[in-house]
């Protein structure tokens, strides 16, 4: 008998080997200005944050849509996911901080501007985009962390979804998909770059991106259903199409190629794995590659800065003369620190943080009586 994808309790394991392969993509991505440009392996790399985006409203529908019936309230949610998102973070902001204070003792402190330092510390510590004015690098929303803007778009989005989870029905859904698809249609015609969002000149894509991918997610969780299948081959043909995708150099016809992905190609891609089943090796895959996604995208940029900073303080290699050995090694480096992250400290910072909230609580419920 075929088991519907609703009855399953398998928590969509294709789906973590989409978000695993992305994430290496992205970090692939941005090795390329390490190169002089010589090397980019992922062009199209900036279309998996659609991928992640989309992957988080069917997981996140799918996790939270029976408690909010059940009267979780907004807050509790929103503890919830700062609780997944900020440790890793905040480890991001620290190493950050590491390569500032490098760049301090081998430049002096007038490498930057203290008040535009701790503005821009400030900022990021409340995941927040930092001003222009006051920030150490104007033209990007987080200059400690590039790719958090991601993830402050996602949090918008999140807060969204909760205060209306009850009353997303699927035609208050489909209008907020209908409005996204439109403005990313409007945008494509014009020509502004659809993979916009991580810089200021730029982010005026990021709304549409996160309103359609992210709803259409959600949709699709509620609405797509189907039956459930075996899928060791499947998801190797699914990996294999996703990676090829974000290697793909679109050239003049960038617009295009990526109303196209977004819009057509990951949904697919997502209702596709979400009812396969995995098991053994291709299931453990999946599964750590999923798992250490997040640390991956989060930990990677900093990481990348660091590795550059110890080879040249060690080599005549100039920043963005590095070759395939120096990506090989700090794409190694980044997947162990990020499965140390993953599986050591953010799993027992989480499981400290919720021991302290639930003491907390305790206490004020003793206060209150």
């Amino acid at each position: 008998m075929t088991e519907t994808r609703d009855s399953r309790t398998a928590h969509f394991d294709a789906l973590h080997g989409l978000r695993g392969i992305a994430a290496v993509l992205v970090m692939l991505g941005h090795f390329s200005e390490y190169t002089g440009r010589r090397y980019d392996l992922a062009p199209s790399g900036f279309l998996a944050v659609d991928l992640f985006f989309l992957l988080s409203g069917f997981v996140i529908a799918h996790a939270y849509d029976d408690k909010f019936r059940k009267g979780m309230s907004f807050w509790g949610f929103a503890e919830t996911r700062l609780l997944r998102l900020y440790p890793l973070y905040f480890a991001a902001l620290g190493l950050a901080m590491i390569g500032v204070g490098a760049t301090i003792a081998t430049q002096g402190i007038g490498a930057y501007s203290r008040l535009d330092l701790l503005a821009t510390l400030g900022f990021s510590v409340l995941f927040l985009p930092t001003p222009p004015a006051l920030s150490t690098a104007p033209d990007l929303l987080f200059p400690l962390d590039g790719p958090a803007w991601s993830l402050f778009y996602e949090l918008v989005a999140n807060a969204f979804f909760a205060a209306l989870a009850t009353r997303l029905v699927a035609r208050s859904l489909a209008v907020i998909v209908g409005v996204g698809l439109l403005a990313l249609v409007l945008m494509a015609w014009h020509g502004v770059v659809l993979g916009g969002g991580a810089y200021w000149d730029n982010t005026i894509a990021a709304p549409a991106r996160i309103a359609f991918s992210f709803f259409l997610g959600v949709f699709l969780n509620r609405y797509a259903t189907g039956d459930s299948r075996d899928g060791n081959l499947y998801m190797l043909l699914l990996l294999a199409l996703c990676g090829a995708l974000m290697c793909f150099d679109p050239a003049e016809h960038v617009q295009l190629y990526s109303l196209v992905v977004i819009v057509l190609i990951w949904p697919w891609l997502v209702l596709v794995a979400s009812r396969l089943r995995l098991s053994g090796f291709w299931r453990w895959i999946a599964l750590f590659s999923g798992n250490i996604s997040y640390a991956i995208y989060v930990l990677h940029t900093p990481l990348i800065r660091l590795s550059n900073a110890a080879v040249e303080a060690v080599t005549d290699i100039s920043w963005n003369e590095h070759g395939l050995p120096f990506i090989l090694a700090t794409s190694t480096l980044i997947i162990a620190v990020s499965a140390f992250a993953h599986y050591v400290y953010d799993k027992n910072i989480r499981a400290l943080l919720r021991y302290w909230l639930s003491l907390r609580r305790a206490r004020e419920g003793v206060t209150q009586f």
